[in-house]
C-alpha cells in the first residue's frame, strides 16, 4: 500500500499545484471570492445575507466561509487553504477506505488525486468540495448507516444536494440512516436559527432562479443561436440565465422530471430492488440525475461528479465505469467553455456553442447509461 500511496499523494500535491497557478492565470475566476468576501462582516455579526440573490446555500456554508476569515492571512489565500485541507480529507477517506474496506479499487482514489486537472482551478475557488466530501464520507460509510446518515445531514447543511446520498444505504439500513439524518440536520438548523439571524434566507434565492444558458435545459436555446437566431439572456441571481418566452416553462418541465426519476430510483430503494448495486453507483446515478435536470449546471458542478465518481469507482465491482470515463470527458470540456470562452457562449461562438453541446450531450448519456445500468432487471425477483 505505501509505494502506491505515495504515487497518489504526489499526484495529489502536483495536480493541485497546477491548478493554483492556473487560478492566477485567470484571474477573473477570483470574483466568487470577491463575493465570498463581502459576505464576511455579516455572518462575523451573525447575519445572515437578507436581499442579496447571490446568496444562495444553507447556512452550514457561512462555516466555510468564517473558518478562512479567521486564518489571519489574505482571504484568498486562507480560503485556498481551507478547502486543500478539505480536499486533502477527502483523499484521505477513499485512501483508508481502499485499505481497510474489502473488493476496493485504486481507481476512485487515483481519480481523486487527479482531480486539480480534470475539474480545474475552479475547485480551489468555489467551496463545493465541503460538501463532497460529506457525501463522499455516506457513501464509504454505508455499512454505518447512523454515521452515513448523520454525514449526508451534515453536507446537506452545506449545500441541499448531500441528502440524496440517504438513497445509497441498503434497505435495511435506511430507517436508522435517516433517523441519524434527520436528528442532526434539525439540531443543526435549531443551532444556526439561534445563532444567526435570516439563517433561511437563502430559500427564496433558490426558488426564483431561471434557466442558466449552460444547463441542459438551455440546449435548444443554444442551438437556436447557432443557426443564427437571437437568444436574449442576462445576469440574474448570480448567474446568466435564458430570458426569452418560454425559458421558464422548460426550467419547470426539466426540473419535474428529475424529481420523477428520483422519485423512481428511492422506489426500487424502498422495494429491494438495488441491494445488489454498490452504493457509489446509486449515488453517481443520482447525482447525474439532479445535475442533468437542474435549472443550474454551474462549472464548480463537476467537483460532486468526480467525487463522487470516485466514490463509485473505489468499489471494485462498479457498473458505472465508462460512466465516470463519460463524466471525466464532460468536466475537461467544462474547462474549455469556462473560463476560457464564457463570454463567447452568451454571444453566440460558433466552436464555444459546440463544444457546450457535446458537454450537454455526453452528461445526458452518462444519465441515461447509469440509469438504465443500475435500473432493476424485469427477471429480478424482489427481495
Amino acid at each position: 500500500m505505501w509505494p502506491r500511496t505515495i504515487a497518489l499523494a504526489a499526484v495529489w500535491l502536483a495536480t493541485r499545484a497546477i491548478a493554483l497557478v492556473s487560478v492566477d492565470m485567470t484571474p477573473w475566476m477570483l470574483h466568487d471570492l470577491e463575493v465570498y468576501t463581502g459576505w464576511i462582516p455579516g455572518l462575523r455579526d451573525t447575519q445572515f445575507p437578507v436581499g442579496d440573490v447571490t446568496w444562495q446555500y444553507p447556512p452550514g456554508a457561512a462555516l466555510v466561509f468564517l473558518t478562512a476569515s479567521a486564518i489571519p492571512i489574505d482571504f484568498r489565500w486562507a480560503f485556498t487553504l481551507v478547502i486543500l485541507a478539505l480536499d486533502a480529507a477527502l483523499m484521505a477517506t477513499l485512501l483508508i477506505a481502499m485499505a481497510r474496506q474489502r473488493g476496493t479499487s485504486s481507481r476512485g482514489p487515483w481519480l481523486w488525486a487527479l482531480a486539480g486537472v480534470v475539474v480545474g482551478p475552479i475547485m480551489l475557488t468555489r467551496f463545493d468540495v465541503a460538501p463532497t466530501l460529506f457525501a463522499v464520507v455516506a457513501v464509504v460509510l454505508v455499512g454505518r448507516p447512523k454515521v452515513s446518515g448523520a454525514a449526508s445531514a451534515v453536507g446537506a447543511m452545506v449545500k441541499v444536494w448531500p441528502a440524496l446520498m440517504l438513497l445509497s444505504l441498503p434497505r435495511k439500513g435506511l430507517r436508522s440512516g435517516l433517523v441519524s439524518f434527520v436528528i442532526v440536520a434539525v439540531a443543526l438548523a435549531l443551532a444556526f436559527v439561534v445563532v444567526f439571524d435570516d439563517s433561511l434566507s437563502f430559500l427564496a434565492n433558490q426558488r426564483d432562479r431561471g434557466l442558466q444558458v449552460e444547463s441542459t435545459g438551455a440546449l435548444p436555446y443554444l442551438l437556436f443561436s447557432l443557426v443564427g437566431g437571437h437568444v436574449e439572456s442576462g445576469l440574474t441571481y448570480g448567474s446568466i440565465q435564458v430570458l426569452m418566452r418560454g425559458a421558464e416553462t422548460v426550467g419547470t418541465v426539466v426540473t419535474v422530471l428529475g424529481f420523477l426519476l428520483i422519485a423512481a430510483i428511492a422506489w426500487w430503494r424502498l422495494r429491494g430492488r438495488l441491494e445488489d448495486v454498490p452504493a457509489g453507483d446509486i449515488a453517481l446515478t443520482v447525482m447525474l440525475v439532479s445535475v442533468a435536470t437542474s435549472r443550474v449546471y454551474s462549472p464548480q458542478f463537476n467537483t460532486w461528479l468526480i467525487g463522487l465518481a470516485a466514490a463509485a469507482l473505489l468499489t471494485a465491482s462498479t457498473r458505472l465505469t465508462s460512466v465516470g470515463l463519460i463524466v471525466i470527458t464532460v468536466s475537461l470540456l467544462t474547462q474549455i467553455v469556462y473560463p476560457w470562452s464564457a463570454t463567447q457562449l452568451v454571444n453566440g461562438g460558433t466552436f464555444v456553442i459546440i463544444v457546450q453541446s457535446l458537454r450537454i450531450v455526453l452528461l445526458l448519456i452518462a444519465t441515461v447509461l447509469a440509469i438504465v445500468t443500475i435500473a432493476p432487471r424485469t427477471n429480478e425477483r424482489q427481495a
